[in-house]
């Protein structure tokens, strides 16, 4: 049987589990599965297309155990005591989570077996049972996800094993939200673009023109906000604007850094959020790589509906969110604030970038790259071609950032 990479898995873990965020369904936990005499990678590969199986129901907001253990503060060694006790299901009803799929996946002689139950966490009682069994490994997937269908009470399961790519593709979601702190991210289908100054109308580090591929990925729906930033951070990036829906101000690269530490700590997750490339934030300006001046638009005449400029901003930053978005869903990758990316500047980087996932030199001495201006600034710099850079170690209140992470 194929299994998933560990860090595939992972990800769909607790990608999937905020697929139908946005929506008033009632939530449901998704306990990981414990192993008898078997691979216990298996039971982690099968936590996961349970977790996938039911975001696909469309019926509930799913949550994994990390996920739990997020929302609730729990250590864990407690999440390894399981949650099928009285003051668990109370404390999972409490957080408005209303059920609770745990089990066990395991082998006797040749034949393997997946047990499911169903807890009811608002009445603390067992709603439901299933036990299955197959004689293969390449039976278990569509077993896990007959079985699980069945314990909700859905029907109607296909019995052929997928390919891996074809797993892959009915797994990710095209949104997911961030548990901690709720930050939305798009799904960005990779491919390949002409990067830089494609209207001839730019600056020279803006040139040649080169072709570049970059791999699927998620960027922030929005610039990161105040609120977020401080839910993470512990204080605001500026006490004399609480406003938590402003995108954050007056933060380094280096405390981006330091952001992003404790948010892959506190959030739990087994995979990195991070701070885009700059290959990549063309790439998704561009609304997937299209011949685009500004974010949304190649028209100066309509760039007022898509961003926040010297000509419509009073030199103030706005909440996020409340220009149109661009092709992909993005808000505010033109104007509002400037986005710190990855990648260190170099004048003439263009000229030697490599094709595929370009990051960007290895060293710098210049400053770490800037994208998409500012509510301060010219239609000029809001060009989605438009690069920019800044001192590391230094904030500005023009400087913000929106996050990234790999899909693989």
């Amino acid at each position: 049987m194929k299994f998933f990479s560990s860090i595939f898995l992972s990800l769909i873990l607790t990608l999937v589990a905020t697929v139908s965020a946005g929506k008033d369904l009632p939530k449901i936990a998704v306990w990981d599965l414990s192993a008898g005499n078997i691979n216990p990678s298996y039971a982690q590969d099968l936590t996961s297309i349970l977790v996938s199986e039911i975001s696909k129901l469309q019926k509930y907001e799913v949550y994994s155990q990390e996920n739990v253990r997020t929302l609730a503060g729990w250590t864990a060694e407690r999440m390894q005591l399981g949650c099928t006790d009285t003051k668990c299901l109370t404390a999972l009803g409490e957080m408005d989570i209303s059920k609770l799929i745990s089990g066990r996946i395991g082998k006797i002689g040749n034949m393997y077996s997946i047990s499911l139950h169903l807890f009811d966490t608002q009445n603390v009682r067992a709603e439901n049972s299933i036990s299955e069994e197959c004689k293969s490994e390449d039976e278990l997937i569509p077993l896990a996800r007959q079985t699980v269908r069945k314990l909700l009470g859905v029907e109607g399961v296909s019995s052929r094993v997928p390919s891996l790519e074809e797993e892959w593709k009915r797994a990710i979601p095209l949104y997911f939200k961030e548990v901690y702190t709720g930050m939305e991210f798009i799904f960005v289908k990779g491919g390949c673009f002409e990067m830089g100054d494609i209207f001839g109308d730019g600056d020279p580090d803006e040139k040649p023109v080169h072709q570049v591929c970059v791999d699927d990925f998620y960027l922030g729906k929005y610039e990161v906000t105040q609120g977020q930033w401080d839910k993470v951070m512990g204080n605001p990036s500026d006490p004399l604007e609480l406003l938590v829906n402003y995108p954050v101000v007056n933060v380094s690269w280096d405390d981006v850094q330091q952001f992003i530490s404790r948010l892959n700590s506190q959030s739990g997750q087994r995979y990195l959020y991070r701070l885009p490339t700059e290959a990549e934030w063309e790439y998704a300006a561009r609304s997937g790589g299209k011949r685009e001046k500004y974010s949304g638009t190649s028209r100066e005449g309509e760039l007022d509906q898509y961003a926040w400029y010297d000509k419509n901003s009073n030199s103030k930053t706005h909440p996020v969110g409340k220009k149109r978005p661009n092709g992909l869903g993005l808000y505010d990758m033109s104007g509002n604030v400037w986005e710190w990316c990855a990648d260190w500047f170099d004048w003439d980087y263009y000229q030697y970038s490599p094709k595929n996932n370009p990051r960007g030199p290895e060293i710098g001495n210049i400053g770490r790259v800037l994208r998409g201006g500012s509510r301060t600034f010219h239609p000029r710099y809001l060009r989605a071609a438009n690069r920019n850079n800044y001192n590391p170690l230094l904030d500005s209140g023009d400087t913000g950032f929106r996050l990234s992470l790999s899909v693989r």
